[in-house]
């Protein structure tokens, strides 16, 4: 099992910022819905909090770590 690392820092009313080895995360809006934007893209969430019950969805994802388009293999 392996160390891992993760801390939320509040810096206003609906905004925070959540840093853990993967990199920082910013969250922008209220609990139920917002958007977070990392490295790996700008995402949506929509839910009610407190029942489990939530939509994901990415408005912007990154393709590759190069920024290359990632090919298919055939």
């Amino acid at each position: 099992m392996g160390l891992r690392f993760r801390r939320m820092l509040r810096l206003a009313p609906g905004l925070r910022i959540r840093l853990d080895s993967q990199g920082p995360t910013l969250s922008i809006g209220p609990r139920g819905a917002n958007l977070n934007i990392s490295r790996r893209g700008v995402h949506s969430h929509a839910g009610i909090p407190g029942s489990g019950i939530y939509h994901r969805q990415a408005l912007w994802k990154r393709t590759s770590r190069t920024g290359k388009a990632d090919k298919k293999r055939r």
